[in-house]
């Protein structure tokens, strides 16, 4: 994919963070853009793997029923995406229209942390506006 999913890494608008707080809550819009950022951690410290290489949040402003609103992808949220976007064939995910359902919790790796919550995404193109070729 060739967007801003893979390359940008400027700041993205402050809008509301759309939440999953439960089992089948799911989130629909059209992604009108897409912000790559380095993690953080709750203190405000940048994140890495061990090897020291960044670890990247996407930040995808949607535009649904209720306004304009933030989608925080990372962790399993992403290899979801991604598979959807393949599936769906677009190259860009900006314009595309974006469903994301949490629809379970993965295993438990440490007592300190939640389980992982897993995801399922969908992407559906863009629907090309063909006016422009009937002349």
């Amino acid at each position: 994919m060739s967007d801003d999913f893979m390359q940008s890494t400027a700041g993205g608008p402050k809008l509301p963070a759309l939440k999953f707080a439960k089992v089948g809550d799911t989130h629909t819009g059209v992604v009108t853009e897409v912000t790559k950022l380095q993690d953080k951690d709750p203190a405000g410290n940048l994140k890495t793997y061990d090897n020291g290489d960044p670890r990247w949040v996407f930040v995808f402003t949607l535009e649904h029923s209720t306004g304009a609103a933030n989608l925080w992808v990372r962790g399993q949220m992403t290899k979801a995406i991604r598979e959807a976007a393949e599936k769906a064939g677009v190259q860009t995910l900006v314009g595309s229209t974006l469903s994301v359902r949490y629809v379970g919790d993965g295993e438990k790796k440490s007592a300190a942390f939640n389980a992982p919550k897993q995801y399922q995404a969908k992407v559906e193109a863009p629907v090309k506006d063909a006016s422009a070729d009937m002349w």
